[in-house]
């Protein structure tokens, strides 16, 4: 649409009832100050093509109006570059800045710390770059990413100065395409990044790989602070608003915060930063867009085989994007596998590598083809030539749930006891160094 538009040919894009913020928003982000709106009464999700004809049938005056007709140009006053608030006490002040910001939708809901001048700079003092410094251009509202903007929201979230390389770092790596931040931030599903974190910095950040290293709790404060300021920069400075960019259906609690360290004292193999190409002892950060995190529970096998037949069986879930979208071509959707150090230690200790793992779950998660063909898993119509052959086949032919084995990321974190998550991911993940 936006393309069209300017190339100066009219267009008229269709959205539903509670997406019209959605797309002007979008438009915006683009550069289009105007857009032509045909709202439909119903979602085109689960229609039959005979109910989608006649929710278009029923539009198309307005269509055709949006296509003939000139639409106004909404103009925006400028943000003000600082806000003032007031009260009987600071703490009253504070609260009223809590609601004035939520409102606004500023806020994730939580108290947030107000980011005074003075709390501003002192959270700069963690950085060595300028606060002018444009790290990166934010998806999906293309908003600067300076370093000042992401001290503010570190603020707000309650960190401290020596967190701010993380933050930095996090926010280079979501910009990577590979990331697909767009997708990550604007998704009607529960998708977010998580961060991992590896090398020394772990240790000197305090950024729990233990017992409950995705939180609650004093364990986990790093963790909880640095994952809520990336919440907080996507919204603030990436436009990430919900009911706006933000388009997610039902949500998820992992949305306000996702931090761990990997537990690389634990961890038999190589860790997840060496595996990404870097050095060891070098501290990274590791992004990834997750989808769901589900736990496997296995607290009997003792061997490589069956632990991993339990992740298997967890893994083939039909109701997952990143099963079987790999069909379409264009889909590199990984996932990982966040190992509890004692499923990791009795892999390890039977002599297996992580590419061992990898090849067995490639082999051992399959689903039946019935359940990509009529799920939203895959559309038939979109399979990429080699697979075009499955439009024929049995219902119960076993597909692999990924592309390729290395789809599939090992990473040890956690306490006693087998019992492990799986996350599902949209995206691949990406590793950036954290210097300071």
């Amino acid at each position: 649409m936006v393309e069209f538009e300017r190339n100066g040919i009219a267009t008229v894009t269709l959205t539903s009832e509670g997406f019209e913020t959605d797309a002007r928003a979008t438009a915006k982000a683009f550069g289009l100050k105007q857009i032509a709106l045909g709202v439909l009464a119903t979602p085109l999700t689960n229609l039959s093509p005979e109910n989608v004809h006649r929710e278009i049938n029923a539009r198309i005056d307005g269509i055709i109006d949006g296509l003939t007709k000139d639409v106004p140009v909404t103009e925006e006053k400028p943000p003000a570059k600082s806000l003032r608030f007031e009260g009987r006490d600071l703490l009253a002040a504070a609260e009223e800045m809590g609601r004035i910001f939520l409102r606004n939708g500023w806020g994730d809901g939580f108290p947030l710390i107000p980011p005074t001048a003075e709390k501003v700079e002192w959270m700069l003092t963690g950085t060595s770059l300028s606060p002018e410094t444009i790290v990166t251009v934010l998806e999906p509202g293309m908003g600067n990413a300076t370093v000042e903007k992401i001290a503010i929201n570190a603020v707000m979230a309650g960190c401290l100065p020596e967190h701010m390389p993380v933050l930095v770092a996090a926010v280079k790596g979501m910009s990577d395409p590979r990331f697909r931040l767009r997708a990550v931030a604007v998704s009607t599903g529960p998708h977010t990044p998580v961060l991992i974190i590896n090398g020394p910095i772990a240790k000197e950040l305090n950024i729990n790989s233990g017992r409950a290293a995705l939180g609650p709790g004093a364990p986990s404060f790093a963790n909880t602070v640095i994952g809520r300021a990336i919440r907080l920069i996507l919204m603030n400075v990436g436009h990430a608003w919900v009911g706006e960019l933000d388009m997610d259906t039902i949500g998820s609690p992992n949305k306000y915060s996702m931090c761990f360290a990997e537990n690389e004292e634990k961890n038999p193999w190589e860790p997840l930063n060496v595996e990404m190409g870097f050095s060891q002892g070098t501290s990274t950060v590791t992004v990834f867009g997750v989808e769901s995190q589900m736990e496997v529970l296995d607290l009997r096998s003792y061997t490589p085989e069956h632990i991993l037949q339990s992740y298997a069986g967890t893994a083939n879930s039909a109701g997952a994007s990143s099963v079987g979208a790999w069909l379409q071509g264009n889909r590199r959707y990984h996932n990982f596998l966040l190992l509890a150090p004692e499923h990791a230690k009795i892999i390890g200790d039977h002599g297996w590598s992580k590419k061992d793992a990898q090849e067995f779950l490639y082999h051992n998660a399959r689903i039946e083809w019935r359940y990509l063909k009529y799920g939203n898993s895959v559309d038939p119509e979109r399979l990429i030539l080699p697979w075009k052959w499955l439009l024929e086949a049995p219902e119960d032919t076993l597909l692999p749930i990924v592309g390729a084995p290395d789809w599939f990321h090992l990473v040890v974190v956690g306490g006693p006891t087998g019992k492990s998550s799986y996350l599902t991911g949209l995206g691949e993940p990406v590793t950036v160094e954290i210097t300071k």
